[in-house]
This record gives structure tokens, sequence and C-alpha cells, in this order.
């Protein structure tokens, strides 16, 4: 399975895949007045600097977020996420310590900070964080917005215990670290759980797509789902290449995509698929689990 601490894959193609989506729900759920919440299970570190010997080491950004701002013809869909990410300058930078190379640094935004920057006044962002150093970090970062609270808190029972939240339009996004293959089913039943306590909310879980097929038990967990408004399945992966064990790319599911979400994923997968770098010959799947209704 996985060893992962996100600083080493910020702005993978993973990320880019993942957070296109998350702009584009909370595009959607900003079109009304009323307020939303977003619930963020996994929060980790807030944003990150890809200019840091973490990120150096590994270079996974260069392969994701580097090769599609670097793209022509880039589909008006993924616009707005990358205007985002160009556009990210993150604040008290005097507090940061040094990224640890001679490199200028390139910050990239994680999904408390893409959240963040889309809230109104009026919106809420619960965030989750287990991991003490990562904890750390995100309070810093985040300790002076009053729209964010932040938990130091399992994600999995901490969501459960949390809806339905006193703001009844909003998601949840939940991406854990997959660091066993338990943690598959611990997300969906977490999910599952939550829904049927808050059925109106748009829930997106993220995950890797191995050479081992774990995402197999997802998927029939997620058909079971009764819900009006659907189960949209989105997939950006390499058919074969990397070593056992090793991400071939990545899966969104997504329960109440909003309206035309399916549309959009497909203009950004199928864009992708010629410009960010996976382990082998890669396909953008796109398919519903549950019908919408």
């Amino acid at each position: 399975m996985l060893s992962y601490l996100h600083g080493f894959h910020a702005g993978n193609v993973a990320d880019v895949h993942k957070h296109a989506a998350l702009v584009l729900i909370l595009a959607h759920l900003q079109k009304k007045d009323k307020p939303f919440c977003v619930i963020d299970t996994h929060a980790g570190a807030g944003w990150y600097d890809l200019s840091s010997t973490q990120a150096q080491k590994t270079g996974e950004w260069k392969a994701g977020i580097a090769a599609a701002q670097q793209a022509q013809h880039i589909p008006a869909a993924l616009a707005p996420y990358l205007d985002l990410v160009t556009g990210f300058v993150p604040e008290n930078l005097h507090n940061e310590e040094a990224g640890g190379t001679d490199a200028k640094p390139f910050y990239y935004p994680g999904s408390p900070f893409i959240v963040q920057k889309m809230l109104r006044e009026s919106d809420r962002l619960s965030l989750m964080e287990l991991h003490p150093r990562e904890y750390e970090t995100l309070d810093r970062r985040v300790y002076h917005d009053r729209r964010i609270h932040l938990q130091k808190r399992d994600g999995y029972e901490g969501l459960v215990a949390m809806v339905p939240p006193p703001i009844r339009r909003g998601m949840v996004l939940m991406d854990p670290s997959y660091d066993v293959k338990q943690d598959y089913a611990r997300a969906a039943k977490s999910i599952m759980a939550a829904h049927r306590r808050w059925a109106t909310a748009t829930y997106m879980l993220w995950y890797p797509i191995l050479t081992d097929g774990f995402e197999g038990e997802l998927h029939q967990m997620f058909r079971q789902i009764e819900t009006p408004g659907g189960v949209l399945c989105s997939e950006l992966a390499a058919s074969h290449g990397g070593a056992r064990g090793r991400m071939l790319g990545s899966g969104l599911l997504i329960i109440n995509p909003p309206f035309q979400l399916d549309g959009q994923l497909a203009e950004i997968g199928d864009w992708l698929v010629d410009v960010v770098t996976l382990p082998g010959p890669a396909a953008h799947r796109l398919d519903w689990l549950v019908k919408a209704q």
C-alpha cells in the first residue's frame, strides 16, 4: 500500500483530477445566495511549497499541475481551477520555515485553501486532520479565519458524528492516505453512514487506483447507495505500468453530483489523458454507478 505524506505528492496528476472536480462542485454551490458548508475529513497541511525538498524529491507535480498549466487548448471547465492555483499566494509566509532548496517557491493549495478561496462570508468549512505535524501546520495557517473550524480528529468517525450540520447545503470531501487496504472499506462505510443522516449533500471520495485493484470493492459498495441524485464515477488511470502496489491513477466517486458535472469531468478527463504523465497508456473512464433520477 501507499506510504503517504502529501508534501511528496502535492500537485500531482491525482491532485489535478480531484481539485478540478472540487472547484466545479463549489462553483455550483455558489450559484445560490444561501450559505453552504464543506466538510473536509483528511485536510493535510493546507498548502505546499513545490520547491521544497519533499516535492523536489519526487517531482510528481511536474507531470501534473505544471504539465496542465503549460498545455494548450485548456478546457473551459478546467480554467477556474488552473486560475485559482496560478494566483494562489499563502498568507503569513514570514511565519513559515524555508523550503529547503534554492528553487523559486511555487505554492500549491491543498483542498482546505481551495475551499477557503471560494467561501463567502456566510459559508463554513470544517476540517479534520489526525496527523500531529500536519495538524499543527494547518492550525497555524487557518487560525485567523472565523469561517473555518479545525479538529484534530479521525475523519472517518468524525464525519458521521458531525452530520447533519447546521447549514444543510453543502458537500463532503474525503481523500484519505490509504496507508492500508482497509481504508477503502472504512471510507465507503463512513460516507454511506453519513449519507443516511445527510442525504442531500454532495459527497466526493478520492481513491488511488493501484495495480492490486482494490477499488473494485468501492464500486460494489457505492452501487448499493440509494439516492435520486445518483453516484458518478470518474477514473483517470493507466491500464498498466509501474511496480506492483504503485499507483496507476486516481478515481472519484461522487454522490449527488451537480447538474452537468458528468459532462464537465468528461471534457477535463479526456484532455488530461493527452497532457499529464501516468505510468503507462492512459484513459479517462466516466460511469454512473447509480443513475440519477
